[in-house]
């Protein structure tokens, strides 16, 4: 049963959709910067057969209230724990990220560890992405990234977000990095930096593996569903195993 609501946090509205299929498992999905819940349509009917999925649009996305509350990836794992609590969402949670999201659900996981039994992060960014990675594209790409942060959170919010994960580590949580092979923005120097970032992001738990996924671009999800429902699949399997 699938059922779509607002709710307020901090004087904000922001709209959630859950589908609660009675699964021991319940997988909460962080966006990339400025897509809506509707990017995770690719996995969502096959998703739903095996866990319970929480999907929201955070602050100024889709159909979520757009406030002038700081919109840091600090507030939103503080913001999405509020609309956890407010929806009656319970754990054991996975953590799914995409992009952007992925500093968001390592910061959620840092500061709610008791509530997380696993992550898998999506193509993630990395904290040091803008002072190593993106001077090494070309400058039309450059441009193009640096102007996309109107969309969501500013630039200088952004930036403050890569710093607020810095030194977060997921301890000992089952974390799945998956990572595209595919992506033409790239310059060959800056894929090699980025393939070095996802190996770092990899080394956050002790319990980790790195999936390479050759024919799928940054939105994996898109590009591959099913490689990225066989590792879901799996870590849902693990966490119902270990939580009997």
């Amino acid at each position: 049963m699938t059922v779509g609501k607002k709710v307020k946090i901090d004087r904000t509205d922001l709209y959630y959709e859950i589908e609660d299929n009675d699964h021991e498992v319940t997988i909460v999905f962080e966006s990339g910067y400025g897509w809506s819940l509707d990017n995770w349509d690719p996995v969502r009917r096959e998703g739903s057969e095996f866990a319970n999925l929480f999907f929201y649009d955070r602050n100024g996305v889709g159909e979520s209230e757009r406030s002038d509350i700081s919109k840091d990836s600090l507030q939103s794992a503080i913001n999405l724990k509020k609309l956890l609590l407010k929806a009656e969402v319970y754990p054991p949670f996975l953590l799914i990220g995409h992009s952007y999201g992925g500093v968001i659900v390592r910061l959620f996981a840092n500061l709610y560890p008791e509530l997380v039994s696993g992550v898998i992060l999506l193509d993630s960014v990395h904290e040091d992405q803008n002072h190593q990675m993106v001077p090494l594209f070309d400058h039309e790409v450059q441009q193009e990234y640096l102007e996309q942060f109107h969309v969501e959170a500013t630039l200088t919010e952004f930036e403050e977000s890569l710093e607020q994960v810095r030194g977060s580590d997921l301890s000992s949580v089952p974390l799945v990095v998956m990572t595209g092979g595919t992506q033409p923005h790239h310059t060959s120097a800056s894929m090699r930096k980025w393939m070095d970032f996802q190996r770092k992001l990899k080394e956050l738990s002790t319990d980790s593996k790195h999936v390479f996924v050759e024919e799928a671009g940054h939105a994996i999800h898109h590009d591959d569903p099913q490689a990225v429902l066989k590792v879901v699949r799996d870590m849902v399997e693990g966490i119902s195993c270990a939580t009997k």
